[in-house]
């Protein structure tokens, strides 16, 4: 019987033309994978990617591995939870999957799921507390959402629950070589700012499958074609623009690729990664960056000083690096230095049709679309804040929500996998600023440091030793050589956003001063924060009665900025410690040429 209902389901796909849809396999692993591959093979779906432990000897990535195949496209992808979830992975390689393809997860028994040792929980839990994480609440958040989602297809050894989500055919609005009239203004917008004298930065951004790579790519064929000789490409890796090199290939009879170019005739389209660009500043037609975004936002603009013709494309979601820096940083930069910049967003999908059910899962599951904050803020009343627990933060979907939208737009490397931890991580709490029930701001803290770290204190204080987490205690004792420091009692403020319509109001240094009496009245050592050394940041955190400990030497790939670490006693020992350390770190400074 459920073998029949399968087919049934199966027969339905074969014969009529079906959208994307997310499969769960919820079984004993060795089962779901056999059953994972014979839905492949009943679909025909030969070009498939196995992330995590396949069937058959199928060849597989690592869940870390996501990032080698974004932009690329398979018929199926089959993500075996068995060998570990992480939230980052699902979200990236969900936008992997073509049209009429499916997302198949393998995963335990949904009742179990939650109960399961996952072998990705030490990448995510700070030393010390993974036997703390035993029930995982993001489980029971993603379990509750397929669920409830009756587009996706549930299967296990007992039932079947789905149906197929038809596949409508969509009006041609354009001709070759655009998909939507979105790619086609794209192009046109480029072309436009090529021919012009005096040109503004071109800004195109899109969620996934929506043809901003090939839209760069298809612009670059026609700039060719209309006689300009070079045009010069970058992005973090040569493979992020591997689709706008086929498209300008598709655009461009008879030429030919050469390494990182293509080349026709006299003619050329180039890639070089952005440290070379700016090392060697080539003349170019124009200058196209591919996944800005991944791009730190000071490289960035150091790329508009040096070109006027340029365009930036990216999608703005923050597992692909830097993130929303993009958006939060550099906008910014751009609005200030250029306040005639152009914006393009791509909206109608290419790869998917509008509505798709998979994408919608995604950004349904993983709260990746902001929310309007709907709230207010009167000076002069009362504030509060509170430590929401994890158990609370996971039963009330709207906070949750709203926590994690509000630190994805203010923090450029806020990512689904915090919203694991925020859930899951035992080391990990979460702290809201209310007026009346308003919700004005949030904070990620970690607990750090303490006993736990003991008998490994020599070794980290010696770099022999590297643990998970604990990130204040082991850099100062590894950089101070004092084995003693690993073991004091760290609050280390991770993430601290405010409403962006109530900043600049002193609700930030508010909200630090509460924290702090918050971690007094624990009793713990030190607060303190490590974050992107910017000038406006170290005189927040100055006033905020915060001090410089210590300096990175090498710049953060995602902030462009050298690491500043910031700490402040929380009693009379810890202020006078604290204090040897930045005399010792000001003494370190005054020696260097």
């Amino acid at each position: 019987m459920l073998q029949s209902k399968i087919d049934q389901w199966l027969d339905e796909r074969i014969n009529a033309p079906c959208q994307r849809q997310l499969v769960v396999i919820h079984a004993e692993q060795d089962w779901a994978r056999q059953q994972a591959l014979a839905i492949l093979d009943k679909l025909n779906l030969t070009r498939s990617l196995w992330c995590g432990n396949s069937a058959d000897n199928q060849p597989y990535i690592q869940a870390k591995q996501y990032h080698q195949h974004l932009g690329r496209e398979y018929q199926a992808l089959v993500y075996n939870a068995y060998d570990g979830l992480r939230a980052n992975a699902l979200a990236a390689l969900s936008g992997v999957v073509a049209q009429q393809g499916l997302m198949i997860i393998i995963c335990p028994p949904l009742g179990k799921w939650a109960d399961f040792n996952d072998p990705q929980k030490p990448e995510r839990i700070s030393f010390g507390y993974t036997t703390e994480a035993r029930h995982s609440l993001f489980v029971k958040w993603l379990k509750q959402h397929i669920e409830q989602d009756n587009d996706v297809v549930l299967i296990s050894q007992e039932h079947f629950r789905g149906h197929n989500v038809p596949l409508h055919k969509q009006l041609q609005q354009v001709t070759s070589p655009y998909k939507t009239l979105d790619q086609q203004h794209a192009v046109e917008a480029i072309l436009t700012l090529v021919d012009q004298s005096n040109p503004a930065p071109l800004v195109i951004t899109a969620d996934r499958g929506r043809g901003k790579s090939s839209a760069l790519g298809i612009a670059a064929a026609q700039l060719l074609n209309n006689g300009h000789q070079r045009i010069l490409v970058t992005a973090p890796i040569f493979a992020s623009v591997s689709q706008l090199f086929q498209h300008a290939e598709e655009g461009l009879p008879g030429s030919e690729q050469q390494r990182q170019a293509l080349i026709l005739g006299h003619q050329r389209i180039e890639f070089q990664p952005v440290d070379r660009i700016l090392a060697e500043q080539p003349q170019a037609d124009i200058l196209m960056i591919d996944e800005a975004a991944s791009i730190p936002a000071p490289l960035l603009q150091a790329l508009t000083r040096h070109y006027s013709k340029i365009v930036f494309s990216t999608t703005i979601h923050g597992y692909e690096g830097s993130g929303r820096g993009f958006e939060i940083r550099f906008k910014g930069y751009l609005q200030h230095h250029f306040p005639a910049y152009q914006r393009l967003h791509l909206q109608q999908p290419i790869r998917w049709q509008t509505g798709d059910p998979l994408e919608k899962f995604w950004f349904d599951t993983l709260l990746l679309k902001s929310v309007d904050s709907q709230t207010s803020y009167q000076a002069g009343q009362d504030l509060q804040v509170e430590l929401i627990d994890q158990p609370s933060l996971a039963s009330n979907p709207k906070l949750l929500t709203q926590i994690f939208c509000l630190l994805i737009n203010a923090h450029y490397q806020t990512t689904p996998d915090d919203l694991v931890r925020m859930l899951d991580a035992p080391d990990q709490q979460v702290f809201v600023l209310r007026q009346q029930n308003h919700l004005l701001g949030a904070a990620l803290a970690n607990l750090e440091g303490t006993e736990i770290l003991r008998p490994l204190a020599v070794a980290i204080s010696e770099g022999k030793r590297r643990v998970k987490g604990h990130l204040l205690p082991q850099n100062l004792a590894m950089n101070f050589g004092r084995h003693d420091l690993v073991c004091y009692q760290y609050l280390r403020i991770i993430r601290i956003a405010i409403a962006p319509e109530f900043q600049f109001q002193g609700l930030g240094q508010y909200f630090i001063r509460q924290l702090t009496q918050h971690a007094r009245k624990k009793r713990y050592d030190f607060i303190g924060s490590s974050f992107g050394a910017s000038p406006q940041l170290l005189a927040f955190w100055s006033k905020a009665g915060f001090h410089l400990v210590r300096q990175g030497q090498k710049k953060d790939a995602s902030s462009g900025e050298f690491s500043a670490f910031m700490l402040a006693g929380l009693h009379q020992g810890a202020v006078k410690l604290r204090q040897a350390l930045t005399d010792i770190y000001q003494q370190q400074q005054g020696e260097q040429p």
